[in-house]
């Protein structure tokens, strides 16, 4: 696994963690403070980061598989992958929201948020886990794509990249289908199988092919002017979309605005790696590994502290002490989902694979 794409995996769950934080912040009624204020704007889009992510890495780990039996396997062991990281924290949701959110407990289909079925958020178990269901779609679509030659493979993609860009663009720009007069017109299945979150994936699996390569100066220029343009993004959402970007219909601009700088970073960590530029290893390592259980259970241990009453806690804290206890608390939340990783998540990787009888891919 490249290293340096697990340190993004990290940054991306870390962004995801502070975008809740920053919304538990402000509801203590003191000031968000910059870091917070500036996650609220743009760390959402950790998501976007891992869409692409997502391509690249299923491109990278393909490459010189291909056939109906690649195919297979390939399913087997992104299925193995999703659940058994999933899984025990659909549990935990279930008992601390059956507790603390018994209206959203009640209203959710626990059959379809256990299979990561597409469905309306409302519906949807644990929040965060409608990307995941964005994950298992692109993974099908991927198993089909393996039925080509690994050379065939990158021109459909790049292909399908091309027609869902401008089909997205064509829709929110042209004809409106977006709009909030039209949105509601749109079917929830229309709205999910077609999503611009698509062309973030492709993005990343055409990026697979040829990221390595260029000089270590264009490899610093690409991270910098992704972090540069993610930020500007941030900006944007602020100023622009009253800080409802990621909502709704205004999903084309985010992916737009925010999708294109997380392709330049990724390609910039890629091409420094191959120039030797790495991110420190061991920490990468154990935090882009346990990316995935950050992501999960962040918002699980928000509801439950909400529930608990921590607003009152925090009642007559200065700003200073609210801001510092959710950098902690956040960063608690890392070292959890780090132990997690390691002591857990693993090894029911490899209890599902088993069970599965994932083999190699060739």
């Amino acid at each position: 696994m490249l290293i340096n794409i697990q340190f993004l995996r990290f940054a991306a769950a870390l962004l995801v963690v502070l975008y809740h934080a920053s919304m538990h912040v402000r509801a203590t009624g003191v000031d968000q403070g910059a870091v917070f204020a500036a996650a609220e704007a743009a760390g959402f889009a950790g998501v976007d980061i891992f869409f692409v992510i997502s391509g690249f890495i299923m491109f990278y780990t393909t490459t010189g598989a291909s056939g109906a039996r690649a195919s297979m396997e390939f399913l087997k062991r992104r299925a193995a992958r999703i659940y058994s990281g999933y899984w025990p924290f659909f549990v935990l949701a279930a008992v601390v929201f059956a507790w603390a959110r018994p209206e959203h407990f009640s209203e959710a289909n626990l059959w379809t948020s256990f299979l990561l079925w597409p469905m309306p958020l409302n519906r949807v178990l644990l929040d965060v886990s409608w990307t995941l269901s964005y994950e298992m779609y692109f993974y099908v679509l991927f198993t089909a794509l393996l039925l080509f030659s690994a050379r065939w493979r990158w021109h459909l993609l790049a292909g399908v990249l091309l027609l869902v860009t401008a089909y997205a663009v064509l829709n929110h720009f042209v004809f409106h289908r977006y709009d909030p007069e039209h949105y509601y017109y749109n079917t929830f299945e229309w709205l999910f199988y077609t999503a611009p979150y698509l062309a973030e994936f492709f993005a990343g699996a055409v990026l697979a092919s040829f990221a390595h390569r260029g000089s270590e100066a264009m490899g610093w220029s690409l991270l910098f002017w992704g972090i540069v343009g993610f930020a500007a993004a941030g900006v944007a959402n602020t100023f622009w979309y009253d800080g409802k970007i990621e909502q709704g219909f205004h999903v084309v601009p985010r992916v737009l605005l925010f999708g294109a700088p997380a392709v330049m970073m990724l390609w910039g960590l890629v091409n420094l790696e191959h120039h030797g530029r790495v991110a420190p290893k061991r920490f990468s390592l154990a935090t882009g590994g346990a990316s995935y259980a950050i992501y999960l259970v962040h918002t699980i241990a928000f509801v439950a502290t909400m529930k608990l009453g921590i607003y009152g806690w925090m009642q007559g804290w200065s700003t200073i002490a609210v801001q510092l206890s959710y950098l902690v608390y956040s960063a608690l939340l890392v070292a959890y989902g780090v132990v997690h990783y390691r002591t857990l998540e693993r090894w029911l990787h490899g209890v599902f694979k088993r069970a599965l009888g994932v083999k190699r891919l060739a």
